[in-house]
């Protein structure tokens, strides 16, 4: 009776080790990237700051006039607001001539990878959108202030094979990546591709 109770016992405490050992992994999994290459890697420099969003709204406030002019006999004034930025369809856009000295303020699009597991990568380029307007990828998510509020760049990712060589990652698209202390650095390029979380 006494041998029964020990390996019932013994059978709880296994199934609570490997129980717990299970959880830890899968909280591994979830962590984009803690130790290793895994994880999701961009130009750091390229994505928007706070003071780039400051700009937008400060214009949007005091409802500066970006642009004007005539045509066809027309008079056309570009007054700044939060729909001029914003699409009908929540993408953000300053790339034409009307949006004066604030086109061009927001990068739009964005690249960036994620390494998903030994051989695999995803490709992103990412559209900037007012914060669920989209039905991509989450791949970087900012403070839009005031006017804009989250805003969060998706994108649909394309999958493809990679292999690591000594200090070289080289993917089936031909694309090469040097392993730095710091990140990656793309072949061809000097900007450094740096670990981020794209939910923070």
């Amino acid at each position: 009776m006494m041998k029964k109770n020990f390996f019932y016992w013994m059978t709880i405490l296994m199934v609570a080790i490997v129980s717990v050992n299970l959880m830890s992994c899968g909280d591994d999994d979830d962590d984009e990237g803690s130790s290793g290459m895994k994880g999701w890697y961009t130009v750091l420099g390229d994505l928007p700051s706070q003071s780039d969003f400051n700009k937008l709204n400060e214009a949007i406030n005091k409802q500066e006039v970006l642009s004007s002019y005539t045509y066809g006999g027309k008079k056309y004034t570009y007054v700044a607001s939060r729909d001029l930025f914003i699409n009908s369809d929540g993408s953000y856009q300053d790339d034409d001539a009307y949006f004066g000295r604030l086109r061009f303020t927001i990068k739009n699009p964005i690249n960036a990878i994620r390494i998903v597991d030994d051989n695999t990568l995803i490709s992103y380029v990412a559209f900037l959108y007012i914060d669920g307007a989209s039905t991509g990828d989450v791949v970087y998510q900012l403070d839009g202030g005031s006017n804009f509020g989250r805003m969060t760049y998706y994108g649909h990712g394309s999958y493809y094979t990679y292999v690591k060589v000594d200090d070289k990652i080289i993917v089936s698209n031909g694309d090469i990546y040097s392993i730095t202390s710091g990140g990656l650095i793309k072949d061809g390029s000097s900007s450094m591709w740096s670990k981020y979380n794209p939910k923070k």
